[in-house]
């Protein structure tokens, strides 16, 4: 019994030890996510509309850009600004800007000065403030904390009846169902974490990039919420109506094997 008990420990240990690197993996790759530099952003503009982008250089007489939307497709190369009152334009027309996230902007002028900026198409039209990201990133790691504990608990739990020495039930389980619904509980709450990230990623500059990515899997995870609810509630049905039976052979003083 001691060695089963040390066999499950050890692997609540590796799943929480990969967890947190898979945690670890993320953060250095946000951190070090290309971006632009602050000088170079050019604002955040709400999908859908045409936008204008501007670039002030004094001395230039020209200046030609290329643009990369999020998922790094060029979508215009080396096109010319416009030039009035000292003052580089260049109009976007809102069909060309069909993915959220981070624009990159790359030139050259005249000058030989390189032009680099960036900015965000967004499709929430009121940006949060600093306390309410604050909020937000307390939040995902609150949801990201009970994830791993309904996790966790979905592991330790135990889901087989109890047998004596000759492989024969004599005690029927039951903190199986508390296991199956701390699985789908894990699922909820992890969908939750994917929506908060999906929620900044419309919001901050640093994870706009990974706005497409956040999408897609939260997408995957609302598609298979309603299928795994009722999957788990009729195997939570099916394992009933086997206990049940169980249970009367056991009344019966009849031990069954699984």
């Amino acid at each position: 019994m001691m060695l089963k008990v040390n066999n499950s420990y050890n692997f609540l240990n590796g799943q929480i030890t990969f967890l947190i690197l898979l945690m670890f993996i993320l953060s250095f790759s946000l951190v070090s996510a290309e971006g632009c530099a602050p000088e170079g952003f050019m604002g955040r503009f709400q999908e859908g509309l045409n936008i204008t982008i501007t670039e002030t250089c004094p001395t230039c007489t020209f200046i030609n850009i290329s643009i990369k939307d999020p998922n790094s497709t060029l979508l215009f190369t080396n096109e010319p600004m416009t030039l009035a009152n000292g003052i580089f334009t260049f109009d976007i027309n809102a069909t060309s800007l069909t993915s959220l996230g981070t624009y990159n902007i790359e030139g050259f002028s005249n000058l030989d000065l390189p032009v680099k900026a960036c900015f965000i198409i967004t499709n929430i039209t009121t940006e949060i403030t600093i306390p309410e990201s604050l909020i937000y990133i307390i939040l995902s790691f609150a949801a990201f904390f009970i994830f791993l504990l309904c996790l966790w608990g979905a592991v330790v739990v135990p889901f087989k009846n109890e047998k004596n020495e000759f492989a024969r039930i004599i005690k029927i389980q039951r903190l199986k169902y508390l296991k199956v619904a701390l699985i789908f509980l894990s699922y909820l709450f992890f969908v939750w974490f994917v929506n908060l990230m999906l929620t900044m990623s419309n919001n901050l500059i640093a994870l706009t990039q990974y706005n497409g990515f956040f999408t897609m899997v939260f997408n995957f995870l609302i598609a298979f919420a309603w299928p795994m609810f009722v999957i788990m509630f009729l195997f939570m049905f099916l394992l009933g109506i086997r206990d049940l039976k169980l249970k009367d052979l056991l009344n019966r003083g009849i031990k069954p094997r699984e």
